[in-house]
């Protein structure tokens, strides 16, 4: 009889072996123990300052168990890892690895959630997990450095785990698959607060107070190799102003953060030939201009298209917007309007690796003078998947 006993033990035994797209640990054909993960570096300028930094490096256990009744126990365990801990001197965006997790860590856990599921009644889980917003908005995160600033995933400059967009934390999530239709509801449970402001010497006078959300997302695999989603995400929040930090003196206003996700795609991510998604976004008190500004309306649209040849080459274009519509009687208004375009190429040498060069280049117009959010940059890396 098997048995494991340590996680950590598994690790480090995992760390010395062969591994290729996944590597099966443990199965008695009850109980099964996966263990798979990437590593990504890359060399990135932007103006004046050059660096090598980490992409989304990162390391991933599955577990599940038969039961009886054709029920089956599944749980998962992801950390991400920091490989060249380097200063955050270049913004690359909410999908930059120093925006998911601390600069400071190493490892940290990215996501762990336990649960039950049934190929009929569907899957019922409880822990951090991926919200089921980015069901929908999840379509056009396949880039390398740059991108997923319009689709309000990572919001208020987090992993959107507080606000159940993103990486939701404390999320209780059911999900079924009904025909060409895929439904899912989620509720988190939240009782915490970041900082948003950017402002100097003004850092810690603005942020969010997050309560309780949910979420509701509907996919539909439509004919034609064409796919449609849409999905809602509302969080109770209070946009706070500590006006005297002498006299300990705050205001705070509840408000509704909501943020609405929609996508159309054609055929699926890998293929292939072509390959087209877009996301649109319309949010309410659910992100912040580039000095942490709350705005009461904003609206946003990624893009991400890719052709793959025959010969193992990819070539990718995309687009980023994210607008500040807030009502001129709202203090958030601003001619703010993140937005770049993306050229990017792969050469695959095997499925499990390949390189990558990706570019971003700026058209935003910024609230803050002199922010290096707008510039253009250049990044060149590898991709290990296993």
């Amino acid at each position: 009889m098997h048995k494991i006993t340590s996680l950590t033990t598994v690790a480090l035994l995992a760390s010395f072996m062969p591994v290729a797209q996944g590597l099966e640990l443990f199965n008695n054909d009850k109980s099964r123990l996966d263990f798979k993960g990437n590593l990504s570096v890359y060399y990135i300028n932007s103006g004046e300052t050059a660096e090598i930094n980490d992409g989304f490096s990162r390391y991933t256990f599955s577990l599940s168990h038969q039961m009886k009744d054709n029920w089956q126990a599944v749980g998962l365990l992801e950390w991400g890892i920091q490989i060249s801990n380097t200063a955050d001197h270049i913004y690359v965006g909410n999908n930059g690895l120093t925006s998911t997790g601390p600069t400071t860590d190493t490892t940290w856990l990215r996501l762990g959630y336990v649960g039950f599921e049934h190929e009929t009644y569907g899957r019922f889980t409880m822990g951090k997990q991926w919200g089921v917003s980015f069901d929908v908005a999840g379509v056009t995160d396949h880039f390398e450095i740059f991108g997923a600033d319009a689709q309000g995933t990572f919001n208020f400059g987090t992993d959107g785990g507080f606000s159940g967009s993103g990486r939701a934390e404390q999320a209780i999530q059911y999900k079924v698959n009904y025909q060409k239709f895929s439904f899912a509801a989620q509720y988190l449970v939240s009782d915490d607060e970041v900082r948003t402001s950017e402002i100097p010497g003004a850092e810690d006078a603005f942020g969010v107070k997050f309560n309780d959300s949910y979420g509701l997302a509907v996919i539909y695999q439509a004919p034609f190799d064409l796919g449609f989603g849409l999905a809602y995400n509302k969080a109770k929040i209070s946009l706070i102003a500590d006006i005297d930090k002498v006299n300990d003196y705050r205001q705070s206003a509840k408000a509704d953060d909501q943020l609405i996700t929609a996508h159309i795609t054609y055929r699926p991510y890998g293929s292939l030939g072509l390959h087209v998604a877009v996301v649109f976004t319309d949010m309410t008190y659910h992100e912040v201009n580039d000095i942490g500004t709350v705005m009461a309306k904003s609206s946003g649209v990624e893009l991400f298209a890719a052709y793959r040849f025959d010969n193992n080459i990819s070539v990718i274009v995309g687009y980023n917007s994210l607008t500040d519509d807030s009502p001129t009687s709202i203090d958030s208004v601003s001619d703010y309007h993140l937005k770049y375009y993306i050229l990017s190429a792969k050469y695959h040498w095997d499925e499990n690796f390949y390189f990558y060069i990706e570019s971003k280049i700026d058209d935003s117009i910024l609230v803050a003078a002199g922010s290096n959010q707008g510039e253009n940059a250049t990044g060149v890396g590898m991709m290990f998947v296993f």
